[in-house]
């Protein structure tokens, strides 16, 4: 069961209202009008179906995950579910995808927040947005968040996270939910983390304005967005050079041509979208590229450095991904 102390988060993804228990396993709106399963100790609040599977699917697999994790330590788990559900030709690709973000995630999170001089707000309530299988939430509580609360759509990331977090001794509140359609209380949150995220929502300028209303009024959001226009290395879903040049209509056709499958669930945007995004959602905010290396050692390197800021102004529209930092904006639109 949620602690109380969580429960005070938690709203009605569709009306705000807030929830209180019906029996062990189910959450209610204040109004009585709509009910919430709570799956394994995760509240379902997901509007939608993931992008993989059906909510129906993945409750089967998520079933099957919980009942072997008892003996089994986090590789092994994961180890099981790439030999159970993942296509023979992806095993390998995936199985090292999952193992490497265990250390990858903390990296980034460190990467994150240095870029922007940043840290982790001691003694506060972070929510981790997209926090997948944990890690990043892990680090954030060693780092001296006081409480993580991790949302994602996938239930089987839930139970990854709940599996990998207990395992080193830590826990965290977590809930499957819709990035577009937060299920928490207005200003509760003294940071945001979302990294690699903003590609694959629906809609995603309710999903940083959701983002905003969910902060509190000295938190600030911290997200990355990998650039559509990046010249330095292929789309970092499919591995297709240049394929997000291409108009909005061929991506998908160009994409199973060449044998990737189908380009569904994402949508890369470009610097000039991501900053009106941005200043439409937040109150001060900054985007930032890749930065100039005082340290360079290639010819390159040290030309870029002495170039600066025009080589940094110019290559952020085509470098691989951009940061974003932002604070509270009150009225929900920037007042940049």
């Amino acid at each position: 069961m949620i602690e109380q102390v969580d429960l005070e988060l938690l709203r009605c993804p569709r009306t705000g209202a807030k929830l209180s228990w019906r029996g062990a396993g189910q959450l209610v709106s204040e109004e009585g009008e709509y009910v919430y399963p709570v799956v394994y100790g995760v509240p379902d609040f997901r509007l939608f179906d993931p992008p993989y599977h059906s909510r129906e699917e993945e409750l089967e697999i998520a079933k099957f995950l919980v009942n072997a994790s008892i003996g089994l330590d986090y590789e092994q788990l994961v180890r099981l579910y790439v030999e159970q559900y993942v296509p023979l030709k992806s095993k390998e690709k995936e199985l090292k995808h999952r193992l490497q973000l265990r250390y990858r995630s903390p990296g980034r999170l460190h990467n994150m927040k240095d870029a922007v001089n940043a840290d982790i707000p001691s003694g506060g309530i972070v929510l981790d947005i997209g926090c997948g299988s944990g890690e990043a939430a892990g680090e954030m509580l060693r780092l001296g968040a006081k409480s993580v609360v991790g949302i994602d759509i996938s239930l089987i990331e839930l139970v990854f996270a709940k599996k990998l977090l207990a395992q080193e001794g830590m826990s965290a509140t977590l809930v499957a939910g819709c990035a577009e359609s937060l299920p928490f209380a207005d200003s509760c949150f003294d940071m945001v983390y979302s990294p690699d995220v903003i590609e694959h929502v629906s809609d995603q300028a309710l999903y940083l304005k959701e983002a905003n209303r969910v902060l509190s009024s000295k938190g600030y959001v911290l997200l990355n967005s990998p650039n559509r226009y990046s010249v330095v290395c292929p789309e970092p879903h499919v591995g297709i050079w240049g394929l997000t040049f291409l108009p909005r209509f061929l991506i998908d056709p160009c994409c199973r041509l060449l044998g990737k499958g189908p380009y569904t669930g994402k949508r890369l945007i470009s610097l000039m979208e991501l900053r009106k995004l941005v200043v439409q959602s937040f109150g001060e905010c900054s985007i930032l590229g890749r930065s100039a290396n005082p340290l360079a050692e290639s010819i390159l390197g040290k030309l870029y450095y002495k170039t600066r800021p025009l080589s940094v102004n110019l290559f952020s529209y085509f470098c691989s991904q951009h940061i974003v930092y932002g604070t509270k904006s009150l009225n929900g639109d920037s007042a940049n």
